[in-house]
């Protein structure tokens, strides 16, 4: 039987979940007291919600990659971007040296240089790459807890847009009710924002991290650094 993951239940599935049961609420507002139905599914019955639940997940997730590149666009691109285009401060510039020092090694690439003129789709192949190594070397745990809340934020912002528009349509004119989803579509953006940062700074943090540990095993000049 499969299993679902960390991120397909709170990135996938509770957004699904959201929309399934926001719909409904909309819709037929006098269900709105059966909802405890959900609470009493058989076995059978939670396996067909699940699975409605993820449909509809992933289909409000293509909804959350739109707005993710309009919103990360306009915040000069994705914060792991940041690192190679300057446009914004994610680490300390000693730490940004070190990763350059490291990128080096990693690539074998002497002189390499953290800048824009590095192709965004190589940079994000390099940026998968410094993940391996981290998860690899099993310093992953608070990277994939930012990026599971990441994609929890992001499905819930897509959820609350496709509910927006059944709200338009179905109930137009119920100003508290599209007010309260714009509330929660701002806190949700916020969150996505601020969980995109840490995941980004996490990453390299880590990556640096790594060496540091590598270079004072060696006994290389790592081990006079604190």
């Amino acid at each position: 039987m499969y299993k679902f993951d960390f991120y397909e239940i709170i990135g996938v599935i509770a957004p699904g979940m959201m929309v399934i049961i926001g719909v409904i609420v909309l819709i037929y507002p006098e269900q709105y007291g059966k909802l405890t139905y959900f609470a009493n599914l058989s076995i059978g019955g939670l396996g067909v919600g699940l699975l409605l639940a993820y449909i509809a997940g992933q289909l409000v997730q293509a909804i959350g990659n739109g707005i993710e590149k309009v919103w990360w666009r306009f915040c000069g691109g994705m914060p792991t971007d940041w690192l190679r285009t300057g446009k914004r401060h994610l680490i300390a510039d000693a730490q940004r040296n070190q990763v350059q020092v490291h990128l080096s090694q990693m690539l074998k690439k002497s002189g390499f240089e953290l800048s824009n003129s590095i192709d965004s789709k190589q940079w994000y192949s390099i940026t998968r790459q410094i993940y391996a190594v981290v998860s690899a070397a099993k310093r992953s745990a608070r990277v994939d807890t930012f990026n599971g809340n990441y994609g929890l934020c992001r499905g819930i912002i897509a959820s609350v847009f496709v509910l927006l528009i059944f709200v338009g349509f179905v109930r137009f004119c119920e100003w508290r009710t599209e007010l309260a989803l714009f509330v929660i579509f701002a806190l949700a953006l916020y969150r996505m924002h601020h969980f995109g940062v840490l995941y980004a700074r996490e990453l390299f943090v880590q990556f640096i991290a790594i060496n540091l540990v590598d270079d004072m095993q060696s006994g290389g000049k790592g081990g006079n650094e604190k």
